[in-house]
């Protein structure tokens, strides 16, 4: 083992040169996407959001936050630093980008060369945040889930528990970001009863009865998670949920008791200790974070609104989701599935060999050059979607037909981790399984793969390498070119090639990114009427445009953000000496929403009544008094 760590070290150490050009390769590409494009709710919601915690409210409390919260305290000091502005919110994501790469590099160092690690770095990048750059809380789940999975690498490396701690952290700040954060801390502890299991095994003889029932509560608490996992996904427990998110966790719990009925060891209160020994560290810092965010909740006596908001998911399920593409696109991953599965990487001819090699790759070269097809792209698409699932059931094939005493014990141990981590932040896709959503685990897919292949033997590794170069080039050339096509909510990611160049820029005060122009057209109209009608610095502005809010730099008389999260309906009568009481003399009526519905007619008529004025301006009705 300590030979292993040795080897490790020096590979770790043997170039950083490739790290540092990984880097600013990295750093250079994502600059043209800082300022380019937006949707305008998510955009125009983070940064509300952060706009009223930096004027003294608290998310929950005080309006209806619909993440955690904690990027609202994010958003809200980089707006003392940077400015209240949208693109500072895209700064902030850029940095936290910059410290993501050389993350996800060291894991994929771990399974092969500086070149390689390298190359798969660069994959991670182009099918990750230039995809979509806005600084949602999907992304810093990825950020820190891939800083947890290393701290947890050098846990098996080092054995140290302070890497559990820090391990720890990156859950409670991932949680902060979004809820779904908890599917990486479920993956974590998963992986640590398997990291207890192998601390045992090397402390104590086989004790068969101890064993058994160790097993058993092992199988107890697995059958509990994917029963929890059912109960979760129940309402839309079809074909490819199934697929996606229950086929991995099973066969992620099956390799783990596989391995338990095979290497389990010890007495049952040793391995008791042990697994608490693991879990400790791990838990303390999970909750201090989250603990340092609730304060403010305690003082104030809000923590009912807190757990109200952030754990009541049942109206943000019923209207925020969609469905997978039908089962039959799971055909478009079988091709690379069969090579990973089974050994096709010797024939008794090497001409052979080589000659089926150069045919695929060939075939490969003529698929990208025709993937702005509509066909042979969602063909391409559909099957890298797959590859989470691909890549867990690969390796848990692999870690089955494997042992402990199987050379690269470490890299045994790391595959499994990334293996466990790529099933669970797959649920990062449920219930809203758009194409974006696969971007947010896409580099996570991509290091498993790589410790796949760098298990297998006599693995083709330069055919692998010609797969990489060819999703690598796919993102390039076919995804990164634009997210949204025209200036509606028209999403052309993973759906068709939709070239987007936005060529205006929201250039007043709030505004520093690249939009079409259209929308400037819009918006530009919106802030200068909202700004000419201010009165008491309060306008009304539904249901779901926050942006214009943040935008006019004018006040939200509601606590709602996204209308459709309320949970409180407000009667006509009401709504009207809530727009009296706060002076607000002007409004904006969002007549095509995305996910929320339209205001009622007897809202509408309150609005015509007090409003008389009116300018229709792209989907919006702009109304101020006479």
């Amino acid at each position: 083992m300590q030979t292993e760590y040795n080897k490790l070290q020096i590979l770790c150490k043997s170039d950083f040169r490739v790290l540092l050009i990984v880097w600013a390769i990295s750093a250079a590409y994502l600059i043209y996407f800082v300022d380019r494009g937006w949707i305008p709710h998510d955009e125009g919601s983070l940064a509300h959001m952060a706009e009223r915690v930096l004027h003294g409210e608290l998310p929950h409390r005080d309006f209806d936050e619909f993440y955690t919260g904690g990027l609202s305290f994010l958003y809200a000091a980089a707006f003392r630093i940077f400015g209240v502005k949208l693109i500072t919110i895209r700064i902030v994501l850029y940095l936290f980008f910059l410290a993501f790469v050389p993350a996800l590099y060291s894991i994929a160092l771990r399974f092969a060369s500086p070149l390689i690690a390298g190359a798969v770095t660069l994959l991670g990048v182009v099918w990750s945040v230039p995809n979509y750059f806005t600084g949602l809380p999907s992304w810093y789940n990825l950020f820190f889930a891939t800083f947890g999975t290393l701290a947890l690498i050098r846990h098996i490396e080092t054995q140290q528990r302070r890497w559990l701690f820090i391990a720890g952290l990156c859950g409670g700040i991932s949680f902060l970001a979004k809820i779904v954060g908890i599917y990486y801390v479920a993956a974590a502890f998963l992986f640590l009863t398997h990291r207890e299991q192998v601390i045992s095994s090397k402390e104590s003889r086989r004790s068969a009865l101890n064993f058994s029932w160790f097993f058993f509560l092992k199988g107890t608490v697995f059958l509990f998670f994917i029963a929890s996992l059912i109960v979760l996904i129940q309402y839309r427990l079809r074909p490819m949920e199934v697929f996606h998110f229950i086929l991995p966790a099973v066969a992620i719990c099956g390799l783990l008791l596989w391995t338990e009925c095979k290497e389990g060891q010890g007495s049952l209160l040793v391995r008791l200790r042990n697994l608490l020994s693991l879990l400790v560290p791990f838990g303390l810092g999970l909750v201090v974070p989250i603990v340092l965010f609730l304060i403010p909740y305690i003082i104030t006596n809000s923590i009912a609104d807190f757990y109200r908001w952030v754990f009541v998911l049942h109206k943000r399920l019923q209207y925020a989701s969609t469905d997978f593409l039908p089962f039959l696109t799971v055909v478009a991953s079988m091709p690379y599935a069969l090579l990973l599965f089974f050994d096709f990487s010797r024939s008794h001819s090497r001409v052979l060999d080589k000659t089926f090699a150069v045919l695929v790759l060939m075939g490969l070269v003529v698929a990208l050059s025709r993937s702005s097809n509509f066909y042979v792209y969602q063909f391409i698409w559909q099957s890298a979607r797959q590859l989470a699932v691909v890549a867990v059931l690969a390796g848990c094939i692999i870690l089955a037909r494997a042992s402990q005493a199987t050379a690269w014990p470490i890299r045994r141990e790391t595959l499994l981790l990334l293996v466990v981590m790529t099933g669970l932040l797959s649920l990062i896709q449920f219930p809203y399984p758009a194409p974006i959503y696969f971007c947010y685990i896409a580099p996570l897919v991509a290091v498993t793969l790589l410790g796949v292949v760098s298990l297998r033997d006599n693995a083709p590794k330069l055919f692998h390498l010609g797969i990489l170069g060819f999703y690598f080039f796919f993102a390039l050339l076919r995804t990164n070119t634009g997210y949204v096509t025209g200036p509606e909510y028209n999403f052309g990611l993973g759906m068709r090639y939709s070239p987007f160049q936005p060529k205006s820029v929201l250039d007043f005060d709030r505004g520093g990114i690249r939009v079409t122009d259209i929308h400037k057209n819009v918006y530009t109209q919106i802030v200068t009427l909202a700004r000419e009608h201010r009165g008491s610095g309060y306008i009304y502005a539904a249901p779901e445009c926050p942006e214009i809010y943040f935008l006019s730099g004018l006040r939200n008389p509601t606590r709602h953000i996204i209308d459709f999260l309320s949970d409180k309906e407000t009667k006509p009568k009401e709504f009207a000496e809530l727009l009296e009481a706060k002076g607000v003399e002007f409004v904006v009526i969002n007549r095509d929403p995305y996910h929320s519905s339209k205001l009622d007619d007897n809202t509408v008529a309150v609005l015509q009544e007090r409003f008389p004025q009116s300018v229709e301006l792209g989907p919006f009705t702009a109304r101020w008094r006479d």
